[in-house]
């Protein structure tokens, strides 16, 4: 059985044991990336990552196999399949952008799902090292360097927002736990509630965090950048 296997191997037209090593290379840097997204909840996370750094591989494997297979004597482009994975990426990078309140979201997932692709275009190619060191980078930029974004980079400025809240004892406390710094500029109540305006030195994304936690508490009502 074994030497019928190797036969197999060996009559392969495409160096099968280093195609699989290949494959599993793909999945695990695929992985690594989407394991860092999926912990910040990201709507394209382990599994797409995966996937797509394993697609990716195999079809440039593909790309690079049917040229020196059936090359002899035709027009053919090792690089054309390939280069539509890189075109055709677009279509799940689109998936994972959303608007969420005041910010777009997932427009780093997107582009980590663009660079995975060339991971994974990479590692199909045999480029291990540079594929591995891309993986490196990629992982450091998103884990890393969203710190120093936030600690550095971040766009202070006041935003106005208007809470419906339930006129229920200690309500505006329970919204100060969620906001901490907010200036209270206008209070108006109707019947059982309150409408209030409030000034509050948040980013975008910081804010739209805010409003999520606020929208889970049971006195509001509604929460909204005016």
């Amino acid at each position: 059985m074994l030497e019928g296997l190797n036969r197999f191997v060996e009559s392969y037209p495409f160096p099968l044991w280093e195609g699989l090593l290949r494959i599993v290379l793909a999945m695990v840097l695929g992985a690594a990336i989407g394991l860092e997204r999926e912990r910040r909840r990201q709507p394209a996370g382990f599994r797409t990552h995966t996937v797509l750094a394993v697609g990716s591989a195999l079809l440039c494997m593909v790309s690079l196999f049917v040229p020196s297979v059936y090359g002899s004597g035709l027009n053919v482009d090792p690089s054309r399949i390939a280069s539509q994975v890189v075109s055709g990426i677009g279509f799940l990078g689109a998936g994972a952008i959303l608007r969420m309140g005041v910010s777009v979201k997932g427009l780093t997932t997107a582009a980590s799902l663009w660079t995975t692709a060339g991971i994974g275009l990479a590692v199909g190619a045999g480029m291990y090292i540079l594929s591995v060191f891309s993986t490196v980078v990629l992982l450091v930029v998103l884990s890393l360097m969203s710190k120093v974004e936030r600690e550095f980079l971040s766009k202070k400025g006041l935003r106005s927002v208007r809470l419906t809240v339930k006129d229920i004892p200690n309500v505006t406390e329970r919204i100060s736990e969620v906001l901490g710094e907010a200036n209270l500029l206008r209070i108006r109540r109707s019947e059982g509630s309150l409408e209030l305006i409030l000034e509050v030195p948040y980013d975008e994304e910081e804010l739209t965090e805010k409003l999520k936690e606020l929208s889970r508490l049971e006195p509001v009502i509604s929460a909204e950048v005016i």
